[in-house]
């Protein structure tokens, strides 16, 4: 004990005091003191497993919002709900799909004059998605049946197959796609679209 501290009463009755709590439960015994002597790590432990547990859940909430947002790229494509395909991109967007477009507005007023009412069925699967903060990336494997209408400049429609590579940003708590780059490793020929004549009566 320091010199000091011994010639100071109230840190005398301070350490006499203490040594009468721990005296007084280690007599008890029984779960109550092991209970109290265990709380402290217990709770530290708790909040040590707590942190990454959280951290994993919200990537994996990410992730999946992710997914859903390129998901909803597919559908708007080929049901041709062009002003929700639009709102899916950031302000200031990358668009390179075979032609660049500056924003999700002109992709989608572009691709709505050239597909017309021609049908269209874009696949995309096995995404590897990063997520980084409020920015994330993804590469998605991807298949597409285009033909295009009646009176085309395109002779033909194609099946195509590659990968997208995409980036992501949220903004106010919304993902949003912030560039994409289609590349097609294989490109095949197909027919273009020839409305059905409904039959005479």
């Amino acid at each position: 004990m320091d010199k000091q501290e011994a010639r100071t009463p109230s840190a005398w009755r301070s350490r006499v005091a203490g040594a009468a709590v721990a005296a007084t439960l280690l007599a008890g015994g029984g779960a109550g003191a092991a209970a109290w002597a265990s709380q402290p790590a217990s709770a530290a432990h708790h909040r040590a497993q707590s942190a990454p547990d959280a951290a994993v859940a919200q990537r994996l909430a990410d992730i999946e919002d992710i997914r859903q947002v390129k998901a909803r790229y597919f559908r708007y494509l080929d049901s041709k709900q062009w002003s929700k395909l639009a709102a899916l991109f950031t302000a200031h967007p990358t668009i390179d799909v075979g032609a660049k477009y500056s924003s999700g507005k002109e992709l989608a007023e572009k691709t709505a004059a050239l597909l017309g009412d021609a049908p269209t069925a874009h696949q995309g699967f096995l995404p590897e998605i990063q997520v980084h903060g409020n920015r994330a990336t993804a590469i998605w494997a991807m298949e597409d049946y285009v033909s295009f209408p009646p009176g085309s400049s395109y002779k033909n429609g194609f099946h195509g197959y590659g990968e997208y590579h995409d980036t992501y940003k949220r903004i106010n708590g919304h993902w949003y796609i912030d560039s994409t780059v289609l590349s097609r490793f294989r490109v095949d020929a197909v027919p273009n679209w020839t409305p059905s004549t409904a039959p005479k009566k």
